[in-house]
């Protein structure tokens, strides 16, 4: 599916949060709960647990994903005596693929759980009659050096007012060289500008895969560093590259 020019104006409002962020146990679990701005959304982004945290930190990176909706719809479930409503975490749009609903867990279950399955088997039903696909997702159990890269990419994808003067220079400049590590590139261009302006873009270019950095090791001043030509998502390196495949 081709989702990269699309205006969102009809998915904006149809796939608005269904439930608002309980946090009134949060002082007793500090850092779990909370919110940070999205690039991908252009607005604040909602979160309740760590997974969900580190999942959504992974659709900020990922490239390919266009566009993603938490806590999108609700899905009704009937256990054969009662019915409730079941919100799934977020639903994404990704280039080339069908919109994917995901279910964000912290593991899998280490025993059967009903009511777990049956929230499963309504979610997958719906996703069915909408052309989406469904899975459950863990992102915690991703490799600890991916987790903090992750975050500190992340962390870098807010542009400051000096990036646009800079990064034409800064990506012709890797062209050129075709490959070294963070530090050396930054460091070209002491008798222009203080280096320690230049790392903060060039850890921003790698955010939005214009740089390509192996996301597998943890990501220094001394990871080696290549122009992305062809728009390759850093995440390719994981599992096939398929989100789905945390």
């Amino acid at each position: 599916m081709e989702w990269e020019n699309r205006t969102w104006v009809n998915e904006d409002v149809l796939y608005s949060p269904k439930r608002k962020v309980n946090n009134r146990r949060s002082h007793f679990y500090p850092h779990i709960i909370g919110s940070f701005y999205s690039t991908k959304n252009l607005k604040p982004v909602a979160y309740e647990s760590l997974s969900e945290r580190m999942f959504y930190y992974y659709l900020e990176i990922d490239t390919e994903v266009k566009r993603y909706y938490v806590q999108p719809i609700e899905v009704p479930v009937f256990d054969g005596k009662e019915e409730w409503i079941h919100v799934p975490d977020v639903l994404v749009y990704k280039q080339r693929f069908n919109p994917l609903l995901y279910q964000v867990k912290l593991e899998p279950e280490t025993t059967q759980n009903d009511n777990v399955e049956l929230c499963n088997r309504y979610c997958r039903a719906v996703a069915l009659e909408q052309n989406w696909e469904y899975d459950v997702v863990y992102p915690m159990q991703l490799p600890k050096d991916v987790q903090y890269n992750l975050k500190l990419l992340k962390s870098f994808l807010k542009e400051r007012k000096y990036y646009p003067q800079w990064t034409e220079k800064v990506t012709y400049r890797l062209r050129c060289i075709e490959s070294c590590s963070i530090e050396y590139l930054a460091s070209s261009f002491i008798n222009t500008i203080d280096p320690l302006f230049i790392k903060p873009l060039i850890f921003n270019l790698i955010a939005k895969g214009i740089f390509f950095a192996d996301i597998t090791e943890r990501i220094s001043s001394q990871s080696i560093i290549i122009l992305n030509s062809q728009n390759l998502s850093s995440l390719k390196s994981l599992e096939g590259g398929n989100m789905y495949g945390v």
